[in-house]
């Protein structure tokens, strides 16, 4: 069974679960789709592994500074382009120009020709030890000046599902990419 056709069978499902994640952990989707799910540092690790035991896969990561009113001067926030208000945070996001983290092309394709969890499993697992090595550096906000510490910079996570899943519409279209 190729990976959409999997998610499509079992859509409403999958598309109920994966929404309950995401009040769970906080996790904001900047639009009304899956890609950039900005998730909070630290509750990356459970949220992987959630989306992981699902059979997502976790694509790229992008980089967004959170701004918390409470925290600009010890942090230097605001860094970014601007962003979406926190659902849940009193803050806000600020997307970073820093390059995506990400799988290969190769790679994704081998996941769509075949489902397979154990192997969508450790290719999320992957990613959260290559976003986390990742943060380890610090981040350059301009071409001299760098995020100190990382404190505001959280992964923004590209979740792999049908283009036409979006988030709020009651009625999905059963189709696979």
């Amino acid at each position: 069974m190729k990976y959409y056709d999997f998610l499509v069978r079992s859509h409403k499902e999958v598309i109920e679960r994966l929404e309950e994640l995401l009040c769970k952990y906080k996790v904001e989707p900047v639009g009304d789709g899956y890609i950039d799910c900005i998730v909070m540092k630290e509750n990356l690790v459970a949220f992987i592994y959630e989306v992981s035991d699902l059979g997502i896969l976790i694509t790229y990561a992008s980089w967004w500074c959170y701004v918390n009113p409470e925290e600009e001067i010890h942090t230097g926030c605001p860094h970014g382009m601007g962003g979406p208000r926190s659902s849940y945070y009193e803050g806000w996001f600020s997307e970073l120009q820093n390059d995506l983290y990400g799988l290969e092309d190769k790679t994704i394709e081998k996941v769509l020709l075949s489902y397979d969890k154990q192997l969508i499993y450790t290719l999320n697992m992957n990613t959260l030890s290559g976003i986390k090595k990742r943060l380890e550096k610090p981040f350059k906000y301009t071409p001299n000046d760098y995020i100190v510490g990382n404190k505001c910079v959280n992964p923004g996570l590209w979740l792999l599902v049908p283009d036409n899943w979006k988030r709020g519409v009651q009625k999905y279209e059963i189709r696979s990419n």
